[in-house]
C-alpha cells in the first residue's frame, strides 16, 4: 500500500483514473515440496473480492486487491501389503487453507474498447482457516466416512507469494470496465513449522481465472 501510495502521489500527470471494482472466480491449487509426498493433486476451490487500480499515463497502472483466497491440495495415501507391496487400494486426505489476502501489483494495460493487460506483483495473506478432511475406517479397514480436523493453530499464519497475471477485457458507457484474466501464484514462503509437517517445506502454487467489473471514478 506505501508503494502505491508513492506512485501516484509522484506521478502528477493528465489523464488519470481510479478505478474500483469486484473479481471473483476459481482456484486450481496445489504445492510444491521436496519431501513431502508425490502423491499430491491439485484441488478446484473459489475466491472473491475487491479491487482498485490507479492508472496513469493511460497505460500503466498500479493496484491492490482485497481478496479471499480459498488454497490446498490432495495427498493420496497408498495401502500396503504384509510385506510392504503397494496395492491398488489408497484413500485421499485434503488440505483445506483459507486466506484473506492482500495483492499488490503494477503492470501495463493497452487498448481502448477492447483492451489487454499484464501484471506482475506479490501476495501477502494471513490464514483465517486450516483444515485437514480424512477418511475414517471401521475394524475390517473398510471406509466409514471423513473427520474433520482443524490445523489453523498449528499451520504458519503469514505467507507471500508472487503473481504473474494476464488477461483482457472490454469497456462501455466510458466508465466500466468488464475483464478477464488468467493467473500464476507461488510463494515464497512455508506452511510448515516446528508444530506442522516439521520435516517437510510446503509451498503454495496455482493458476487463477478470474472475472470482474470495475468502475472508473474519473474518466480518461
Amino acid at each position: 500500500m506505501f508503494l502505491i501510495i508513492l506512485t501516484i502521489t509522484t506521478f502528477k500527470v493528465a489523464g488519470q483514473n481510479h478505478l474500483v471494482g469486484v473479481k471473483g472466480g476459481i482456484n486450481r491449487t496445489n504445492i510444491t515440496s521436496r519431501n513431502f509426498t508425490d502423491q499430491n493433486d491439485y484441488i478446484t476451490t473459489l475466491f472473491a473480492g475487491l479491487t482498485y487500480e490507479y492508472l496513469f499515463k493511460k497505460h500503466l497502472l498500479v493496484g491492490a486487491d482485497l481478496i479471499y483466497f480459498q488454497r490446498g491440495f490432495t495427498s493420496d495415501i497408498v495401502f500396503t501389503d504384509d510385506l510392504g507391496n503397494p496395492t491398488d487400494e489408497k484413500y485421499t486426505i485434503k488440505f483445506n487453507y483459507d486466506y484473506v489476502s492482500l495483492p499488490i501489483k503494477t503492470g501495463f494495460n493497452i487498448g481502448n474498447e477492447f483492451y489487454g493487460f499484464t501484471n506482475i506483483g506479490v501476495i501477502p495473506s494471513l490464514l483465517v482457516d486450516a483444515k485437514t478432511i480424512s477418511p475414517t475406517f471401521n475394524t475390517d479397514g473398510m471406509v466409514t466416512g471423513n473427520e474433520l480436523f482443524d490445523a489453523t493453530s498449528r499451520v504458519t499464519k503469514f505467507d507471500f507469494a508472487g503473481l504473474a497475471e494476464i488477461g483482457g477485457g472490454y469497456k462501455f458507457k466510458n466508465s466500466y470496465w468488464l475483464f478477464t484474466s488468467f493467473a500464476y501464484q507461488h510463494s515464497f514462503t512455508t506452511i510448515t513449522n516446528s508444530e506442522y509437517f516439521t520435516n517437510s517445506k510446503i509451498r503454495h502454487n496455482g493458476m487463477t481465472i478470474t472475472i470482474g467489473l470495475k468502475c472508473a471514478l474519473s474518466k480518461e
